[in-house]
């Protein structure tokens, strides 16, 4: 083959090699928390973003709520209308962290084996519970 061969042929190339490249996102797509950003990541990705920002939502609640019934517990031992057991809920405490340890390892175990990317949906979980 020739040269000039080669030159006649590689404008053709160029021009198909650019039909089948994906277009470029406008500046807008690519800002964080924009639709088209969403729509290029994967499911695991938005899954991990829900589940995080619900964690989240969830955590928050829960420690109002503990807070509010453990002040309440103390002012109600101070002005001697019950007596609090503090050993005893001590072991609940421990009976529940244990629970809780068990149940994690079993959601990473779920993640590793039913989800597409266990590293996508981390990252969304993370950014989940940044937002």
């Amino acid at each position: 083959m020739l040269l000039s061969d080669l030159a006649a042929t590689f404008p053709r190339v160029l021009q198909a090699h650019e039909e089948l490249a994906p277009a470029q996102p406008s500046p807008g797509e690519t800002d964080l928390l924009s639709s088209g950003f969403f729509l290029t990541l994967g499911f695991s990705f938005i899954v991990g973003l829900a589940v995080g920002y619900a964690l989240k939502v969830a955590f928050k609640i829960a420690l109002a709520i503990g807070g509010l019934l453990l002040v309440l517990l103390f002012a109600l031992q101070y002005k001697g209308i019950i007596e609090v057991n503090w050993t005893g809920m001590e072991s609940n405490y421990d009976g529940l962290v244990g629970w809780l340890t068990a149940y994690a390892g079993a959601l990473k175990a779920f993640m590793a084996d039913h989800l597409s990317s266990a590293a996508s949906f981390t990252t969304g979980l993370v950014l989940g519970l940044r937002l």
